[in-house]
């Protein structure tokens, strides 16, 4: 029976000394969706949980790499089943959207105790995925700014920090830091447009990346954490970010040339 998110965090932490003591029973990842956020990652994550060979960490977004590695790979192990391996599960996965941000990071530290990972990238419309950021934030009760102060700056809410609903869209730096640790067949990019618009086909092709057999999407498939349409957008915030872009944009044109990047 499938569990809600609330409902597998709350038994990793109530039965996190069991957990943590089969640590070494339980696998590592061999496959992480490490970005980027707004861009589709729930959609996929929640698509995979039905599928019969995949083993799912026990909650989305462990943040190991990045917020908990002070903990050490035991604990990082406690999140992944040990049943559905035993059943035979070809892919264990856990899915942190916030890894590609932070590959400066968390690049060498994943290449380091996961090496052999095959990982999943997906990308949006930067300019598109910033103003939905932003919008999330809002909802959340976590910016209290408005658009124009938030997204024209160059800077964040702390003093001389970067303005990270911007650089979160600088894929073709943070894709290019993780390649310098894992082998281009390794990192799997897929444009976010392209997935909810071709799913099936898309679909199938993670499936074939993960190398798990090919089943249909899930019955009643639609779109998750999907944000609340935006009221107007400025004209100079679109026209801005779409300058901002335009260097970047073209970086990771160059990088990959096979993805089709936003006008």
């Amino acid at each position: 029976m499938a569990r809600s998110k609330r409902i597998r965090k709350h038994l990793h932490r109530t039965f996190y000394p069991y957990y943590r003591a089969t640590a070494a029973l339980r696998p590592l990842p061999n496959s992480v969706i490490i970005g980027g956020m707004k861009c589709g990652t729930t959609t996929l994550n929640a698509w995979l949980r039905s599928h019969p060979e995949v083993a799912f960490s026990a909650i989305k977004e462990i943040h190991f790499f990045d917020q908990n590695y002070e903990k050490d790979p035991g604990w990082y192990r406690s999140f992944f089943p040990i049943w559905e391996t035993l059943l035979g599960a070809k892919c264990v996965l856990e899915a942190t959207p916030a890894y590609l941000f932070r590959a400066s990071v968390v690049a060498e530290r994943m290449h380091r105790l996961v090496p052999e990972a095959r990982l999943i990238v997906m990308l949006r419309d930067p300019v598109k995925r910033a103003i939905s950021h932003y919008g999330h934030r809002v909802r959340n009760g976590e910016e209290d700014r408005s658009i124009e102060e938030a997204l024209l700056s160059d800077y964040g809410r702390a003093v001389g920090s970067d303005n990270s609903y911007k650089t979160r869209g600088l894929y073709a730096d943070q894709i290019q830091t993780f390649r310098k640790f894992y082998a281009e067949h390794q990192i799997m990019v897929i444009k976010s447009e392209d997935f909810f618009a071709k799913s099936e086909p898309i679909y199938a092709a993670v499936l074939n990346f993960l190398g798990v057999s090919q089943r249909p999407l899930p019955e009643g498939s639609s779109p998750r954490n999907v944000g609340q349409r935006q009221a107007e957008i400025p004209v100079e915030v679109t026209e801005h970010l779409s300058q901002y872009y335009q260097a970047p944009n073209q970086r990771l044109a160059e990088l990959l040339p096979s993805f089709s990047v936003w006008p």
